[in-house]
């Protein structure tokens, strides 16, 4: 049977999909990697409504078994799909954006993309800092904490930008959730992820008003000179201003996107090539070359190897995401991992570049790329399950389409992040894979994992949502090395 291509807006014949038809297995598959595991839910909700969910959960109750979501977006591991679970499947679940012109707020559903806010924002004149990527859904995104554009000075998004949340509940309530209304599971639902116990159905937002989007690149050739280039990067990162600006660093092939090559070897003589792109949010061109301007002082030795360098133009969200548009999600052919550590901020900068430098340069196919962005996210445990410091979130997204590859080809990223984990502090929570432990470290301190247990076990005392349970086997396991000074 052929792969249905990712589809952002699938349309289905009923609400409730049952293994055999092929509604079914068409949505079973809907995800943006075409390696879709052999996991197989009794029944996927497609829910349209706060009381479709309370009805998927009292089946789920019902049944004796547990519960996946899916908002969709960049979660290559697919926990939701559980074997002889209920998927609930958020695609069409409050799809609208709504401005309120008095509170200055935006309100939009799990599955509302990142696309589908930038436009309605660029219609009312504002900004929110949803993600880089344009077929992201909002749902898994905001749980996670939320990497959202401009990250470094603002906070993650779920963090400063969130106001409340509609959510249900595993008994099938439907509760608002806010700094100042159920306190607990506004403070869980923040950062959890993928562990989170309920489904959050309507995100209000606070919003402020839209200015101009300026970017800056350059393009070196690595070469030998990967640890000088590495730290005049992340160097003149830390010596930009926070407020207002995004820093991008990716390492790949050029023949990556060249439409010339159709396999996945790396072509004899291919070159790794390292890119910048610093975007900042300002008024003026005057003030993002302030902004962007600790990137003047170059060195001779790095720029030997600059290949090129643009100076500062303006950009809009569009042009961004027509960069990404393709590279990951089209769900038919091309199949993706994504393995990430977020660098302990003590670790002394020489050491971090030697941990990671087998993950940066060892890339096992052409279409497979590092992916590394400045943070600088400072945690407030008290007010949110996000707990882990981010200075840099250092990632490596893994690309193949040839599936007689698997299952090896997951295999050698995941040990070049295991030989990480001595200079990491966890690692970001959608990234966590319920399939295969090796690579998985903590994705919230210590302190706030158990403050998110004891909310957890209140809230969904049956274990509804079962995928907590590997947040304690990271954790459990990353303490027994520690204990054991083996890291």
């Amino acid at each position: 049977m052929a792969l249905p291509r990712y589809d952002t807006k699938p349309k289905y014949g009923s609400k409730v999909l049952v293994c055999g038809t092929p509604d079914y297995e068409r949505c079973r598959c809907m995800n943006p990697t075409a390696d879709t595991p052999k996991r197989y839910p009794r029944e996927i909700h497609v829910v349209e409504s706060p009381t479709d969910v309370s009805a998927a959960l009292k089946r789920a109750s019902e049944l004796g078994v547990t519960v996946g979501i899916r908002s969709s977006g960049h979660i290559m591991n697919l926990g939701n799909l559980i074997q002889d679970g209920i998927l609930i499947d958020t695609v069409n679940l409050n799809r609208k954006i709504d401005y309120d012109p008095v509170t200055r707020e935006i309100c939009f559903g799990p599955s509302c993309r990142v696309e589908e806010l930038a436009e309605k924002l660029g219609e009312v004149k504002r900004f929110f800092p949803h993600g880089h990527a344009p077929t992201v859904g909002s749902g898994g995104f905001m749980l996670a904490g939320g990497q959202g554009w401009f990250v470094r000075g603002w906070g993650a998004t779920s963090q400063t930008w969130i106001m409340k949340m509609e959510i249900v509940v595993p008994d099938g309530r439907i509760l608002i959730a806010s700094r100042t209304e159920n306190q607990e599971l506004f403070w869980a639902a923040r950062g959890s992820g993928l562990g989170f116990f309920g489904v959050v159905t309507r995100f209000w937002g606070r919003t402020i008003r839209a200015s101009n989007m300026w970017e800056r690149t350059f393009k070196f050739e690595v070469g030998d000179k990967y640890e000088e280039l590495m730290t005049w990067t992340i160097e003149r990162g830390r010596d930009t201003p926070k407020y207002g600006t995004d820093l991008n660093i990716t390492i790949d092939y050029l023949e990556k996107y060249d439409p010339r090559y159709t396999t996945d070897d790396v072509p004899s003589g291919a070159k790794l090539h390292m890119n910048l792109n610093l975007l900042c949010y300002t008024d003026t061109l005057r003030e993002a070359h302030t902004l962007l301007s600790a990137y003047d002082k170059m060195p001779d030795s790095i720029r030997d190897s600059l290949l090129e360098m643009k100076p500062v133009q303006r950009r809009t969200f569009e042009e961004v995401f027509n960069r990404k548009r393709g590279f990951l999600g089209n769900g038919k052919t091309e199949r993706w991992q994504i393995n990430s550590i977020m660098n302990d901020p003590a670790c002394p900068l020489p050491r971090l570049i030697e941990a990671i430098k087998s993950a940066m340069l060892e890339l096992p196919t052409r279409t497979s790329s590092v992916f590394i962005c400045h943070c600088d996210i400072v945690p407030d445990e008290e007010d949110a399950a996000l707990s882990l410091p981010q200075d840099l979130y250092i990632s490596t997204i893994t690309g193949w389409t040839d599936p007689k590859l698997e299952p090896g080809i997951y295999q050698p990223m995941r040990d070049h992040y295991r030989r990480a984990f001595p200079v990491a502090v966890g690692q970001y929570v959608t990234e966590l894979d319920v399939n295969n432990d090796d690579a998985n470290t903590r994705v919230l301190s210590d302190s706030a994992l158990a403050k998110f247990l004891k909310i957890r076990e209140k809230y969904d005392p049956q274990g509804l949502f079962p995928n907590y349970k590997k947040f304690i086997k990271a954790h459990d396991k990353m303490n027994k090395l520690e204990n054991k000074h083996m890291l």
